[in-house]
């Protein structure tokens, strides 16, 4: 991530990588999925790990209590979880991030936690951005990994990549899509 600004806004407002989602694995029952660090950057320290990763093409916003003490900004938000669930989502679900604007004290519904399985999509959660408003920095992203057999040579589409900003801290919800390789429909 660069030290650019992301909007024409006033002020400075970093793009933060919430959320990078693969998708075109349609044509595949089994996939394996991974994250690592470069060797070559150091330290550590600036990069984010990967949070979690599912099948799924639904963001989920993962908001801290509060951002005032290190106490808070370790405590879940009211209601936000480190793993989705999937108990009240359909196949109806657009997928798109459910972002809850910033306030005093984080807190959402159940509904807004939940992630629908779907088979043609790896989402990954991260947090990398040049500067985040929660005093962290995590100018680099894990290198994400997605292993999957395909019986074709996999074709560039249009959609199969796409970065998400999710709204966490102060920042807006955002998303933009990528072209790239496919084994299925993206």
């Amino acid at each position: 991530m660069l030290n650019v600004d992301s909007d024409s806004e006033a002020g400075t407002q970093y793009f933060e990588v919430n959320d990078v989602v693969r998708s075109g694995f349609s044509g595949s029952s089994d996939v394996y999925i991974a994250y690592a660090f470069p060797s070559n950057l150091t330290p550590i320290t600036v990069m984010s790990p990967v949070y979690r990763a599912g099948r799924t093409f639904t963001s989920v916003q993962h908001r801290a209590l509060k951002y005032d003490t290190l106490a808070n900004k370790a405590l879940n938000g009211t209601n936000y979880l480190d793993l989705p669930t999937a108990n009240s989502v359909t196949s109806a679900t657009s997928g798109e991030p459910t972002g809850i604007s910033a306030t005093t004290t984080a807190s959402t519904t159940s509904a807004t936690q939940d992630a629908v399985v779907n088979s043609n999509h790896v989402d990954f959660t991260m947090d990398a951005v040049y500067q985040d408003d929660d005093g962290s920095t995590n100018a680099y992203s894990a290198i994400a990994y997605v292993e999957a057999s395909c019986s074709a040579v996999p074709t560039e589409q249009a959609g199969a990549i796409r970065l998400r900003q999710t709204g966490q801290e102060n920042a807006t919800l955002k998303a933009i899509d990528m072209t790239g390789y496919a084994i299925g429909t993206p």
